[in-house]
């Protein structure tokens, strides 16, 4: 159950004003525009233009944002992130500008890195598969945040307000989704259309792997809590990773950022991007495994096998709704691997892995 209401937490953004924040960066008086996106936590975003320049404010708050609500974000973690935009070094740059409080909201000021984002597969054909290039780049930019200087616990002198692992766990699950559609959350319908799916087409040894852990994810959570930890994203899509042609990448919507090992990013990570991956999974993990040792992050690696088999785990619980409507759809992924095949595999797979670790 997540907490009714949001406990006090001395965030740092929480004693700035947003004039005072605009103000600072130039923007005092400019009006803010309409910014659609495709966000679907229910924070706000506007734009803000100045001589040439494009700037996102974010607004978000317990009230607005079920997310926050369901990982008892208290302390509105990305605002806390961008109150010191300093931390992050090359090849990564922040994604922010400054954050402060507006009203009961915390506002995070951004630069609008629109065209080098790429570009979200939704499952409408809105996404392309990217290339091995691209993947590179992206495979490098998750090393550098699981790297960086920002990323050990209490960074900056800061109690830092890390996402719980559990929280995340069973933020998509069938028992969370029931929970959203009874408060009125559009996500919850169409996170239990996918489960339905799920229930109809994977083997029953998923089907009950998945049910149990989205009940108790105990079993996985202490299973992660064996391997090495670090400073996470929390939710890296691709979309959420902006490519610049000089090598460097930024990362955006860091709601989620989390400290544990990077099987918990890598599962998110392979599910989340199905359909715009260039290689089967296995191949992904081992390719990551290769960069982040090449970035200084061998100590993070632990018991590969352990971390291979976590991240499966992670992937179908934190995603199987998704790959449910996808097999019921037909279709095929970039490996030309069928939709139902890959049910099939992650299905399978999941299974072995639980008797291996849990």
């Amino acid at each position: 159950m997540t907490e009714p209401h949001p406990r006090p937490f001395a965030s740092p953004w929480a004693g700035l004003t947003i004039a005072q924040l605009l103000a600072e960066h130039g923007l005092a008086g400019v009006e803010e525009q309409p910014f659609p996106n495709d966000g679907w936590s229910g924070a706000r975003l506007t734009l803000l233009e100045r001589g040439g320049e494009r700037f996102v404010l974010k607004r978000t708050s317990w009230a607005i944002d079920w997310i926050a609500r369901s990982t008892r974000d208290h302390a509105l973690r990305e605002a806390v992130l961008a109150s010191a935009p300093g931390w992050f070094e090359p090849p990564l740059m922040s994604a922010h500008v400054g954050a402060s409080a507006d009203g009961t909201a915390a506002a995070i000021l951004m630069p609008d890195l629109g065209r080098w984002l790429i570009p979200w597969d939704r499952g409408d054909g809105g996404g392309a598969a990217i290339d091995d290039g691209m993947l590179d780049q992206a495979l490098e930019a998750m090393a550098a945040i699981h790297t960086g200087t920002w990323a050990p616990a209490g960074a900056a002198g800061l109690d830092w307000p890390w996402c719980p692992i559990r929280e995340r766990l069973q933020l998509l699950s069938r028992p969370a989704a029931e929970r959203y559609r009874a408060g009125g959350l559009w996500v919850g319908e169409r996170f239990l259309h996918g489960w339905d799916a799920f229930e109809r087409l994977a083997p029953p040894a998923a089907r009950a792997l998945v049910a149990g852990l989205s009940a108790d994810p105990g079993p996985l959570v202490e299973a992660l809590d064996r391997l090495p930890a670090t400073g996470l994203h929390g939710d890296l899509k691709l979309a959420n990773l902006a490519l610049f042609p000089d090598g460097i990448a930024a990362a955006i919507d860091w709601q989620m950022v989390a400290h544990g090992p990077v099987a918990l990013e890598l599962g998110w990570f392979l599910v989340a991007n199905v359909a715009q991956l260039p290689g089967e999974p296995d191949a992904i993990l081992e390719r990551y495994r290769r960069v982040l040792v090449a970035a200084g992050g061998a100590a993070l690696v632990g018991d590969w096998d352990a971390q291979r088999d976590l991240a499966i785990l992670v992937g179908i619980l934190l995603r199987g709704w998704r790959k449910g409507l996808d097999a019921e759809a037909g279709g095929r992924l970039p490996t030309r691997r069928a939709a139902t095949t890959d049910l099939a595999w992650w299905s399978i797979e999941a299974t072995a892995a639980a008797g291996r670790r849990l």
